[in-house]
């Protein structure tokens, strides 16, 4: 484990010896963006330099599914992961569909969850597995209490939004 994930300093404060290791990172002491990592790394004890937390310039904090698995394993309930539909294409061909259920021995009951990825989306040699890892990082995130933070995972490319107007909600 990473010495800068596990300090007791106050939340977000870089220790000066990390420099040149956060610097590599792309982090910066005065970038509230890399501050609000460490933070998020210290809460949930994960290891920036296993990116199991990263920044991503245009969206904020991310915790990658790789994470997610550190928090399920290091907590001792993680009872399984079992794939309940290999990724499939939806009924208008225009994502990848998969279904994950996450067990937790101290439960009775999976937390099964979808993940979808765009046939086109900017991963597209990868979107069967996007599809999987969405599913899985959904199902991970829900068994064990991570709140509040999308994951890596979770995010699907943007697609082109219309915008709604009065008339759209408005009855005729």
């Amino acid at each position: 484990m990473s010495e800068i994930a596990t300090r007791d300093d106050a939340i977000g404060a870089f220790d000066p010896r990390d420099a040149k290791v956060l610097a590599y990172l792309g982090f910066s002491p005065d970038d509230p963006r890399s501050r609000a990592v460490v933070a998020v790394a210290r809460r949930y004890d994960l290891d920036p330099l296993l990116k199991h937390v990263i920044v991503l310039p245009k969206g904020g904090v991310y915790i990658t599914r790789d994470g997610l698995l550190h928090i399920a394993h290091r907590s001792g309930q993680l009872d399984g992961i079992v794939v309940e539909q290999e990724p499939t294409l939806s009924d208008d061909g225009r994502e990848w569909v998969a279904r994950v259920s996450v067990y937790r021995r101290d439960m009775r009951h999976p937390f099964t969850f979808p993940g979808r990825y765009p046939v086109n989306g900017g991963n597209a040699a990868y979107a069967q597995e996007m599809a999987m890892k969405a599913a899985e990082a959904h199902a991970l995130r829900r068994a064990f209490d991570v709140t509040g933070l999308p994951t890596l995972d979770d995010q699907r490319p943007e697609q082109p939004s219309r915008r709604v107007t009065a008339a759209d909600i408005a009855p005729q």
